[in-house]
């Protein structure tokens, strides 16, 4: 290694000194391994450290290109595309929330953020959605330590130590290198080796220096790695003896908050923000892969909804799906205004249109350009004032309809409600009449051996029924082949979350976590691990007069009035959970009063978690192989495998085999206690003992969730301080 001191190319993107890649390296495709498509997705995604089971190491995860053929629907495509644009924008509104001076590339990297406009922008060409099936490995990190000495070597790149290679003998004896297994990880995403060797700050240049030799002019140190935490280790140099802590800076971080702190009325910087943290390779805060899922649906009238130019449209789409009064012109209305403005052509056209849509619907084909020039011919009568708008009955929902662009995407209620809409479309009615889904008050021989003998029926119906009652369940289905999609678009370090809570000096310093996108494959583009699955899931709904009954007994201050649905009021009463749920968390009591939304959601997220360990333990699926999605406005949900692996049925096999223990079993006392003791019975949450599931599963990181909803006991600790014991779902008082 060269003893001067080496610039740093901060034009070189997010690559640190030791990770670049040199011209003839970047020519030679790395080794490839396979493994299942959901590992490659999320443990195995690039930028993750690994050991190499075949000897060789640890190593790093790099992307391979393989692109889905055919390619994967528009609407599959734009809904991928729609989430991470979503989560980008929740992200970085979430740091800037927590840490207002923090510039927007500590947020997010260039793949999500266009710094020219200061905008959230996620370019469609510079991604490919890639199918998880393989992917490759370099060595990594390329710092070993001798085991007889302590001594360190390090290499740039690969190619780097194949040409120098590590030397047999270290300070006069056989060296026994292995890598060090400790790396730096910062909150900016960046991964670099355990060096000893910083960077800093040249005042007179204006840029970074990676300082490559000791004080005294050496280049070799030995690591005193024996200590058994990080803070006492220590580095010490072979030439003149000085020993130094572990401690590097994050060099662009370095660069901005120097460069920054330079303006007028600039503050200080900490250097707590700017060193990265030693960690183990194997530890999970080196990398948190970031990713997303939705239920497939062959509509694309959802997506389209959601843009604001029809936002009539979907306006109207809510009135029909929760009954609420809809005042829309009718067409006599409408040709006579424009007759009486002399556009009696225009209506004619209108007509003609519509007759299109509809001979095109009779012969199976699209229809979509003649339904847009409908909607382009309404909305220029409507703009010119010619016609009366439409309006719908709930000026609360119209508000929300226009609030809505900033609400975080997975708990919005008006794109859920329209989704359940036409999952129930496709995936219930349209599943019950071709025999992929039943429901299970009415089995086939799949799922009852008595299907059709008209006694046992009857007792079996008597049986499902009564326990279905208490728990207040008013419809459940059996799914043969939901297909969900989930896909992964990038990682974190140090934290999963946006916002990383770091103690020093007995305060706490929020830093903010950048969002950081794959790294490019050989066509220049980043991957997005695109998952499809057809597994069996179990569709809940439950009875809206018991969810009307227990919310009233639980004296929460804003029920509708009696002859508006909870649907309608859910959407009414709803304000933005936010991306991560922040007001809902259980480190200190935060005086929420009890509302509609949050409890209606508490509800059934705590239902499908309870249901979820009846049905692990049931069926014999892992926990952590059952997913999880919750319509709340329409009081409902779906639990489904969510396993890569042949569909064995193992839900259709539980339910022949097992359902009354299934269902018993979500009501039974001892389902409904916490293992660990008192602790969830005194704080009104859930643990890992209860019904708490992993991370992977839960579709709200196990936050909004209580016991107490089902079982009853203490209010959870976001609630007003005092509040009243919870009255349970499951209830006897509740039955009728």
């Amino acid at each position: 290694m060269s003893g001067k001191t080496k610039t740093l190319d901060m034009g070189s993107g997010r690559r640190s000194y030791t990770q670049t890649m040199d011209a003839d390296e970047r020519k030679v495709e790395p080794p490839k391994m396979l493994r299942s498509r959901a590992q490659i997705a999320t443990s195995y995604a690039p930028g993750v450290l690994m050991t190499w089971e075949g000897g060789k190491g640890i190593c790093k995860a790099v992307p391979y290109l393989s692109e889905f053929s055919p390619r994967l629907s528009t609407n599959v495509a734009h809904t991928i595309f729609e989430g991470i644009n979503e989560f980008a924008a929740n992200w970085i509104k979430r740091v800037q929330d927590a840490c207002p001076t923090a510039p927007a590339e500590f947020a997010l990297d260039d793949a999500f953020y266009d710094a020219m406009v200061q905008t959230v922008r996620i370019n469609h060409t510079d991604f490919t959605l890639n199918k998880p099936d393989v992917v490759g490995y370099l060595p990594y990190p390329l710092l070993y330590q001798c085991g007889e000495c302590g001594s360190v070597r390090e290499f740039a790149s690969v190619s780097d130590q194949a040409a120098r290679k590590l030397p047999k003998k270290c300070n006069g004896h056989d060296a026994r290198w292995t890598q060090v297994d400790v790396v730096y990880v910062h909150w900016y995403g960046t991964l670099e080796p355990l060096s000893p060797f910083n960077y800093t700050f040249d005042d007179s240049a204006q840029e970074i220096r990676h300082l490559r030799s000791c004080t005294c002019g050496w280049q070799q140190f030995k690591l005193k790695n024996k200590a058994p935490v990080f803070s006492e280790w220590r580095y010490v140099c072979e030439g003149c003896g000085e020993s130094r802590e572990l401690k590097k800076a994050e060099p662009r971080v370095l660069l901005k908050l120097s460069l920054d702190q330079q303006k007028p009325d600039a503050q200080q910087f900490e250097w707590i923000q700017v060193n990265m943290l030693p960690v183990s390779y194997r530890a999970s805060s080196a990398f948190y892969p970031q990713r997303g899922s939705f239920i497939e649906l062959r509509e694309t009238t959802v997506v389209q909804l959601m843009s604001p130019e029809r936002r009539e449209d979907l306006l109207r789409k809510l009135a029909e799906i929760h009954s609420i009064p809809y005042d829309d012109p009718s067409d006599e209305e409408i040709e006579t205004a424009l007759a009486r403005n002399g556009r009696t052509d225009e209506w004619e056209e209108f007509v003609m249109f519509r007759k299109i849509v509809q001979q095109r619907l009779q012969r199976g084909e699209d229809a979509s350009a003649p339904v847009a020039e409908m909607r382009r011919l309404r909305e220029r009568w409507f703009a010119e004032e010619i016609v009366a708008r439409g309006a719908l009955k709930s000026e609360a929902i119209a508000r929300r309809v226009d609030l809505r662009a900033d609400w975080a995407r997975k708990f919005d209620p008006i794109r859920l409600t329209a989704e359940h809409a036409a999952f129930i479309d496709e995936h219930i009615r349209e599943g019950i009449s071709n025999h992929t889904a039943v429901d299970v008050m009415k089995p086939d021989l799949t799922l009852s051996e008595h299907a059709g003998v008209a006694d046992e029926m009857e007792r079996y119906r008597k049986e499902v029924g009564a326990v279905l009652g208490k728990t207040g369940i008013a419809q459940m289905v059996l799914l043969r082949g939901l297909p969900i999609c989930e896909y992964s678009f990038g990682f974190t370090r140090v934290s999963s979350t946006p916002v990383y809570e770091r103690e020093y000096q007995n305060r706490q310093v929020a830093m903010p976590v950048r969002l950081v996108a794959f790294d490019r494959m050989k066509n220049g583009k980043r991957p997005i691990y695109v998952t499809q699955q057809k597994n069996e899931a179990l569709y809940i709904k439950l009875d809206e007069a018991r969810v009307r009954r227990w919310l009233l007994k639980n004296g929460i201050i804003d029920m509708p009035p009696d002859d508006v649905g909870l649907g309608q009021g859910y959407l009414e009463r709803y304000q933005d959970f936010g991306q991560f749920l922040d007001r809902y968390k259980d480190k200190e009591r935060q005086g929420m009063p009890r509302e509609l939304a949050p409890f209606v959601y508490m509800l059934l997220h705590s239902f499908s978690h309870q249901l979820i360990h009846s049905l692990a333990d049931a069926s014999g699926l892992d926990r952590d192989g059952i997913g999880e999605y919750i319509f709340p406005a329409d009081l409902a949900f779906t639990i489904y495998r969510k396993g890569m692996t042949p569909d064995l049925g193992n839900i259709s096999a539980m339910w022949r085999n097992h359902a009354m223990d299934f269902l018993r079993r979500s009501i039974d006392p001892r389902m409904l206690r916490c293992g660990s003791g008192s602790l969830c019975d005194s704080r009104g949450g859930a643990c890992p003992a209860c019904i708490m599931v992993s991370e992977v599963s839960c579709g709200a990181s196990n936050l909004l969730l209580s016991r107490s909803v089902l079982k009853g006991g203490p209010a959870p600790e976001w609630e007003l301080a005092n509040s009243p014991d919870i009255i349970g779902y499951f209830d006897r008082g509740l039955d009728q």
